[in-house]
């Protein structure tokens, strides 16, 4: 039986990176938004959410494809 310690290093390292960035990029997204749209701080807070909420609607949508895509 092989072992599956290098995949699952593999996964939380991935996991770890992923995360990482999300950190990175989340504390600064308002001010990208307001610097590209030039408006206001609250304009790009409405304009970040929607973003959000497209983001998590789409994966919503489409993972049970990608899913079923994968299984193939």
């Amino acid at each position: 039986m092989k072992s599956n310690k290098p995949a699952l290093s593999f996964i939380f390292v991935t996991m770890l990176v992923d995360i990482i960035g999300l950190g990175i990029i989340l504390p600064v997204l308002p001010a990208l938004i307001q610097e590209l749209t030039g408006g206001t701080i609250s304009d790009a807070s409405k304009y970040g959410g929607w973003m959000m909420f497209a983001y998590a609607i789409m994966q919503f949508l489409f993972s049970p494809i990608v899913g079923g895509l994968s299984d193939r």
